[in-house]
């Protein structure tokens, strides 16, 4: 509930620390299910956390390749006149344009 309310307010939902600092696997699991719960970030006590962490909420090569191809996508059909782009028999719609471009701002926040 933490995760949706940020984010229906605008705001990045951030999961707290975890405090097994030696405990990585259990980090790992922690931020497994941070991420699928909607959380984009989690704080750290130790440096040693920073991979892990960036591991689970930097986007990936694939989801930048597939944000860069939904905005494509989206720039040519309303380029020619439509409202959306079909791919894989799949809209390309307003919903997915805002997660494309919200994938790319993340990925250029981390560059």
């Amino acid at each position: 509930m933490i995760a949706m309310g940020a984010k229906a307010n605008n705001i990045i939902p951030i999961d707290t620390v975890h405090i097994k600092v030696h405990d990585l696997e259990d980090l790992e699991q922690n931020l497994i299910v941070g991420r699928n719960l909607g959380f984009e970030g989690m704080l750290v006590l130790n440096p040693k956390e920073l991979p892990l962490v960036h591991q689970y909420f930097t986007p990936s090569e694939e989801e930048i390749t597939w944000a860069q191809e939904m905005l494509q996508l989206s720039e040519e059909a309303v380029s020619q006149g439509k409202g959306v782009a079909v791919k894989d028999n799949k809209f390309i719609g307003p919903p997915m344009v805002k997660m494309a471009e919200k994938i790319l701002n993340k990925y250029n926040l981390t560059k």
